[in-house]
């Protein structure tokens, strides 16, 4: 169970809270049997072993649980920023590759395609009509990224992968 747990941050981060405010509750629970067995007792000798076991018990329950939700926000929190990190990363990678284009559009004999978000297309696509904020890069940077080619536009680099298939005897996905 806990190897299962390491690989996945979401996990831990729900058992992470589930286990903060169940220590929590549980301490609360603690410190009122504490304090009722105190009440019940007419003298002071009486008391201090339920208030001292209990509010020991109850109060190490409350900053165990309090820890355990600082530690989950913690690790939600890193989560996150690793998630944007690595869309910087992305954006920084394809603004560095469109800086290499020339002022006229053409960039070293590589033909520029545009980016989406799990495949690129043609300049002119049907499927980009309307659409703002369009990344234009390199086919091999689009390549290097995971991008697929639109099935719509067929855009340069498709072809090849066709034909790379064909010759391997596999064929491309419809």
């Amino acid at each position: 169970m806990w190897q299962s747990l390491a690989g996945d941050v979401d996990r831990r981060v729900r058992l992470g809270r589930i286990l903060g405010l169940t220590f929590i509750a549980g301490g609360f629970v603690v410190l009122y049997f504490g304090w009722n067995g105190a009440a019940s007792r007419n003298f002071v000798q009486g008391q201090f072993p339920y208030l001292l076991s209990g509010g020991f018990t109850g109060l190490s329950l409350v900053v165990t649980g309090s820890t355990l939700l600082l530690i989950a926000s913690s690790r939600a929190e890193r989560q996150v920023m690793t998630d944007k990190f690595d869309e910087l990363s992305l954006l920084l990678g394809r603004t560095l590759n469109r800086m290499q284009v020339s002022p006229n559009g053409s960039s070293d004999g590589q033909e520029q395609v545009i980016a989406g978000t799990t495949v690129y297309h043609r300049a002119g696509c049907k499927i980009l009509e309307g659409k703002t904020n369009l990344t234009t890069l390199s086919i091999e940077q689009a390549v290097a990224e995971g991008l697929e080619a639109c099935r719509a536009c067929e855009p340069p680099g498709s072809a090849e992968k066709a034909g790379a298939l064909s010759s391997a005897g596999e064929t491309p996905n419809q």
